[in-house]
This record gives structure tokens, C-alpha cells and sequence, in this order.
């Protein structure tokens, strides 16, 4: 972790009587962190203006995914990696009290620090109990922008992450690793979800059918090219018609795929179609 860059960037950003503070809050943390961590960690919102807190920060990280975050959360991670401790023991147990009585906000940031933790194999169960939560901006902070579930949960840990994120209708390209870590367990979960969406007479999240494409039995075939009927998003339309391709050899339809293509206008598959997916619309789930 670029940890001296982000925090550069955070002391930039603030005051100079905050940076003075923060700057004296790791101080602190770096002398005792067991003594002074949860002082500095607990009343930090009560030594920064509001028009400090509004502030976002994004930077490129290789452990973390910093996509405008909030100012506190980004401090909150870096005096969470300035713990010194080699003893694994004693580290697990200090930073997993930390999660049991931390506040949301806290709480947050705890999670957004899963992969900069140290010992992180310790960490699996901790997470996923982050993924059963309820509380939106800690599931946010697991699911989004986090790189821990990708590198270190098991199949079925992650496969519930995916699905949850469909299911408390989350940003789905913001997941760190969705399609590298896709596999057959999450594409047949995937097609049952989508039944029940189809039944329920509820849209169909597009990259439902990415993840699942190259699985879709006939039943869903079917839906599919019901879908792309009728729908009128170009961008939705391109990633349907891109599942429509890799199935054609098991599509049974009596339409040409290419005069489709030229006829709807589809825009050319490719990273800047989910890009725009990404960016542009953060669910089409109603």
C-alpha cells in the first residue's frame, strides 16, 4: 500500500490546523496504538469541519480501490494500516474487537481495510459476516471497490457476495474480480435468480446474463431473446445480443443474428460498453 502517497494526499486536502491533528493522531498510534487507537479512531468526525468531511478522495492503489471515498473513511484505513503489531494473535484480536463495537461509519472503514490487514487468511470469516450484514454502506464497503473477497473467500463465500449484491441491487461492476472468479455453482444459482426475476415479471440485470452465458439452458435462452425484444437501451441491448452470440449454435430462432445487429443498431461489444454500464447506470433493477 502506497501508504505515505494517500496520506499526503489526505493532509493536502484538509486544514492546516486538521493536518496538524491528523499528523499528531499517528503519532500517537504509531507510540501505542493499544492505548490510543480507539480515542483517535472513535472522535475523529468531532475534529474535522463539516466542509472537511464532505471532501472525497480517490486515488490508484495496488491494495486498495480508493473510487471517492469520504475523506473520514480514507483516515480511517490509514490509521487502521499504521497498527504495528507483529504478533498475530494480538493483532486479530485487537483489530476484531474493533469490528465488534465500532459504530457504522467505523465500521465502514474497518471493512474497506480487509485487504490491508495483516495476516489476511484471518480474515475470511470476518467478511463474510460483513457480506450477511444489512446495513447498506457496510455492505458497500465489502461488496465495492474491495479487493479482500476476490483474492481470499471460498467459492461458496464469494458466490453469496455476487448474489447479494444482485439482490440489494448494488453496482455489480464495481466488484473486484466478478468475472475472473465466475464459475458454474454462481452461473446455475445465476439462472434460477433469473426464472424467479422472469416470473415476478421484474427486470433482468444485464450482467445476470454475462455471468451465466455460457450455461443458459433452454428455458432461459428463451427469456433471453424475449428480453432483447423488449428492450430499447443500446447499451443493454449489446450485452444481450453479445449472449445471444456465444449461444447461437443452441438459439432457435427463425431471425438472423448479423440483420438484428444492423437493424437494432447494436453498439460493438467490448470493455467500453461495460464501462458505460459501469459509470453510467448504477442498476436497471425496478
Amino acid at each position: 500500500m502506497r501508504y505515505q502517497e494517500i496520506k499526503n494526499e489526505v493532509l493536502a486536502a484538509v486544514t492546516a490546523d486538521e493536518s496538524k491533528y491528523l499528523q499528531d493522531c499517528f503519532d500517537k498510534i504509531n507510540t501505542s496504538y493499544s492505548t490510543n487507537f480507539v480515542p483517535v479512531f472513535s472522535t475523529l468526525n468531532r475534529n474535522l469541519s463539516v466542509a472537511t468531511r464532505a471532501k472525497t478522495i480517490m486515488f490508484k492503489d495496488d491494495d486498495l480501490i480508493i473510487n471517492d471515498w469520504e475523506i473520514t473513511q480514507v483516515i480511517r484505513v490509514l490509521f487502521v494500516y499504521a497498527i504495528n503489531e507483529d504478533n498475530p494473535d494480538i493483532y486479530y484480536a485487537f483489530v476484531d474487537r474493533l469490528f465488534v463495537y465500532s459504530s457504522i461509519e467505523e465500521l465502514s472503514a474497518l471493512y474497506a481495510s480487509l485487504n490491508i490487514l495483516e495476516f489476511p487468511e484471518k480474515w475470511q470469516a470476518r467478511c463474510a459476516e460483513g457480506i450477511r450484514n444489512n446495513i447498506e454502506n457496510v455492505q458497500k464497503a465489502v461488496m465495492l471497490d474491495n479487493k479482500y473477497p476476490a483474492n481470499y473467500l471460498d467459492q461458496a463465500a464469494w458466490n453469496q457476495l455476487v448474489l447479494k449484491s444482485f439482490f440489494t441491487q448494488k453496482n455489480v461492476l464495481h466488484i473486484y474480480g466478478l468475472f475472473d472468479r465466475n464459475n458454474q455453482h454462481l452461473a446455475e444459482s445465476i439462472v434460477d435468480y433469473i426464472y424467479e426475476r422472469h416470473s415476478a415479471k421484474r427486470n433482468i440485470h444485464p450482467i445476470l446474463w454475462l455471468l451465466a452465458k455460457n450455461s443458459l439452458p433452454e428455458r432461459a435462452l428463451n427469456i433471453l431473446c424475449e428480453s432483447m425484444e423488449t428492450t430499447t437501451d443500446r447499451i443493454v441491448q449489446s450485452i444481450l445480443f453479445h449472449v445471444m452470440l456465444v449461444n447461437n449454435d443452441k438459439l432457435k430462432l427463425s431471425i438472423n443474428l448479423e440483420s438484428l445487429s444492423n437493424k437494432l443498431e447494436i453498439m460493438p461489444f467490448s470493455e467500453e460498453v461495460l464501462d458505460a454500464y459501469k459509470n453510467g447506470k448504477l442498476c436497471v433493477q425496478i
